[in-house]
C-alpha cells in the first residue's frame, strides 16, 4: 500500500514515517536536495519563475515514484507541495496555471493509498531547510485539508496524533 504523510514544514514526524515503513526504509522527500542542486538553501529564495518549474518538477517526480513503488511510505505527499505553493505562490498563480499544476497533482493523489494527516506531533529541529513557523504550519494544515475536499479524497486521510 502507498503510503503518504502529510504534515506542516514545523512538525517532526520522522518517528511516524519510520513506524509506518517498518523494516524498510522511508521514502524522504527531494526538495532539499533538488533545490541545493541549483546552488540554493531553500526553496523560498529561488527565483519564482525557477521555483514554480521545480514545484512542478516534485509534483510530477512525487507521481511517478509513487507509481513506482507499490509498498512505499513517504514522509511528504503533493497535498503538501499543493499547499506550500498555494501559501506562498498564489497571487503569482494565474487560473490556467494552477489548472495545469492541478492535472499533474491528480495522479499522485490518486495512488496515495493511505494518506496520513498528521494533527499533532513535536516541533522538528532547525535543518538549514525547513521553516519551523508554527502559524505557518497551522495554515499549511487548513490548506491541505481544504485540497483533500477539492480532490474528492477525504475518504483516505487518517488523522495522526503524536505526543508533542
Amino acid at each position: 500500500m502507498r503510503q503518504v504523510i502529510s504534515a506542516g514544514p514545523a512538525l517532526d514526524i520522522a518517528s511516524l514515517a519510520t513506524q509506518l515503513a517498518g523494516s524498510a526504509a522511508p521514502i524522504t522527500d527531494p526538495s532539499r536536495e533538488l533545490v541545493q542542486r541549483y546552488g540554493y538553501q531553500t526553496l523560498y529564495e529561488v527565483p519564482r519563475d525557477l521555483q514554480k518549474r521545480l514545484r512542478r518538477e516534485l509534483i510530477r517526480g512525487h507521481a511517478e515514484r509513487l507509481q513506482s513503488t507499490p509498498d512505499g511510505v513517504f514522509d511528504h505527499s503533493v497535498f503538501l507541495f499543493l499547499a506550500d505553493w498555494m501559501r506562498w505562490l498564489w497571487s503569482e498563480t494565474p487560473t490556467e496555471e494552477w489548472e495545469a499544476v492541478l492535472m499533474d497533482a491528480r495522479p499522485a493523489v490518486i495512488r496515495s493509498e493511505r494518506i496520513h494527516h498528521v494533527v499533532t506531533a513535536p516541533r522538528g529541529d532547525y535543518d538549514g531547510y525547513r521553516w519551523l513557523d508554527m502559524r505557518n504550519a497551522k495554515q499549511m494544515d487548513t490548506l491541505m485539508r481544504g485540497l483533500y475536499r477539492e480532490f474528492d479524497c477525504e475518504s483516505r486521510v487518517v488523522e495522526a496524533k503524536l505526543a508533542p
